[in-house]
């Protein structure tokens, strides 16, 4: 089955898909081939105050104070518009590194815009790349328009994501030189 997706991942670069559940939960999964080892994309995305290197619509994020020893937490501003609604939306997570091989965030609720939320990333060592899979499930605790809402919404996370893997790429390129 990792040969059957890996050729797939080749000739199609990033796989994304984003499910819209019950209510305002949102889904989605990302799949993409790094091409560096594991420890060298980890960095990356473990560099919690520079995180705003990886997609525009991140305006801001740092590492905020926090009592819980392997926790990591961290804040995130991004800022975004459809057509004419534009929002800013704080989230903070805490991150905490599970091995060398996945990061699983849970959202702060009464710290962000979202009701609820979690990610996980997960690296998977493949020849001299890295097979990464991020998945994650939210519920925003803000109005979208109905008439383009959960359409538009879906359609940018999905462009948005496609957008961060390719940026990862590029960073590790860069720093490969």
């Amino acid at each position: 089955m990792l040969l059957t997706f890996m050729s797939a991942v080749y000739a199609e670069d990033i796989q994304v898909e984003v499910v819209k559940k019950k209510g305002n939960a949102y889904h989605f999964n990302m799949q993409f081939i790094a091409h560096a080892s594991v420890d060298k994309v980890h960095a990356i995305i473990t560099d919690y105050n520079n995180l705003t290197q990886l997609n525009p619509l991140i305006k801001k994020s740092r590492v905020l104070p926090h009592d819980v020893t392997g926790v990591t937490r961290v804040e995130l501003v991004t800022e975004g518009c459809m057509f004419f609604f534009c929002k800013k939306i704080i989230r903070v997570e805490d991150a905490q590194i599970k091995d060398d091989l996945s990061i699983e965030t849970q959202f702060v609720p009464e710290l962000s815009d979202f009701k609820s939320g979690q990610t996980r990333w997960t690296f998977t060592s493949v020849e001299q790349h890295t097979l990464v899979n991020y998945q994650a499930s939210m519920i925003p605790d803000f109005w979208l328009p109905p008439f383009m809402g959960p359409y538009m919404l879906k359609k940018q996370l999905r462009s948005q994501l496609h957008y961060t893997a390719k940026k990862i790429n590029s960073l590790l390129l860069q720093r490969a030189q």
